[in-house]
């Protein structure tokens, strides 16, 4: 069984939000960004996460010590510079839906792009979250 771990990462001083999507069993890392770019823009998270991933496969004994692979994922942009952080909980959401044993490269072809209605959708749900939750 495969899951993934993910791990969101905001390039600082209220700046930009990727999602990174961890195979810790395969050794892949899923790099999901809704502007155009790759993981060598933030060479602190690459460094973050390898070493994340280095140390959970020691201390569950795997013996293999093939190189991690990262793939750059591509997915819906964003047309704007304000919805980085519900593009990132969007994917979060359509990966875990499509309950997949992979992400595919070109990311899920019932999602080429996302509508205002997808963001609107996000947004509606992430405020059920926290009203139900309590957290406000």
């Amino acid at each position: 069984m495969v899951y993934f771990v993910f791990f969101t990462f905001n390039s600082g001083n209220g700046g930009h939000w990727v999602l990174v999507a961890m195979d810790l069993s395969r050794l892949i890392v899923y790099y999901l960004d809704s502007l155009s770019g790759d993981w060598s823009k933030y060479p602190s998270m690459k460094k973050t996460v390898d070493a994340a991933i280095i140390k959970f496969r020691s201390k569950k004994n795997y013996r293999n010590r093939k190189d991690i692979t990262w793939v750059r994922v591509q997915c819906p942009q964003q047309n704007n510079s304000v919805d980085c952080g519900f593009f990132v909980l969007r994917f979060m959401r359509d990966i875990i839906a499509l309950n997949r044993i992979d992400i595919p490269k070109m990311y899920f072809e019932e999602y080429k792009s996302y509508s205002r209605a997808h963001l609107d959708e996000m947004k509606d749900e992430l405020c059920q979250f926290i009203v139900d939750q309590r957290i406000i």
